[in-house]
């Protein structure tokens, strides 16, 4: 476990390094790293408290969600701490460990759109179309860091009642 949160904290460390400093509002320092995709990444640490980092150009709709972030939990140290104590109990449960990280990810994800859907009026918007292969869709699931860009634009995606099992079941049997 200690293995992994160096790992985490390490990240952290370079990605505020490369990082220039912009400003601090409410207790969050926000930094820019130059790019020619907008984006950002939120950190939640011990060592370095809220940060948020701009990649590319500052843009209202994409900090509307990083703040969506900002008010959950320090969800990676939680998970490696029951991670550490299940890997220790029996190394067979890290398939499962696996399937409950990402899982876990999508929901804090969807709870960060939420978030800046219902306290800013913003939702996510994309070009990317829905691939016809049930497998490329299968693989955005899998191995993208937020629910499928497609799944994003739907407007059921945000209504608070549907879980994104659902949606996840939807996308791949339509």
């Amino acid at each position: 476990m200690t293995f992994f949160l160096f790992i985490y904290e390490y990240r952290n460390y370079r990605l505020l390094k490369k990082a220039r400093f912009l400003y601090e509002k409410d207790g969050v320092k926000y930094y820019q790293i130059e790019s020619e995709e907008d984006n950002a990444i939120t950190i939640k640490s011990v060592l370095y408290g809220k940060n948020i980092v701009i990649v590319g150009k500052e843009d209202f709709r994409i900090l509307a969600h990083e703040e969506g972030h900002l008010h959950q939990p320090y969800f990676i140290y939680y998970f490696l701490t029951i991670s550490a104590l299940a890997i220790s109990y029996n190394i067979l449960t890290i398939p499962f460990l696996l399937i409950i990280y990402k899982a876990m990810f999508l929901h804090y994800e969807r709870a960060a759109d939420l978030y800046a859907y219902y306290n800013f009026n913003v939702k996510y918007s994309s070009d990317q179309q829905r691939p016809e292969s049930k497998i490329d869709r299968i693989k955005a699931w899998i191995f993208d860091s937020h629910p499928p860009d497609w799944v994003r634009e739907k407007e059921e995606y945000y209504e608070k009642k549907n879980i994104l099992i659902k949606l996840f079941l939807e996308d791949l049997l339509s």
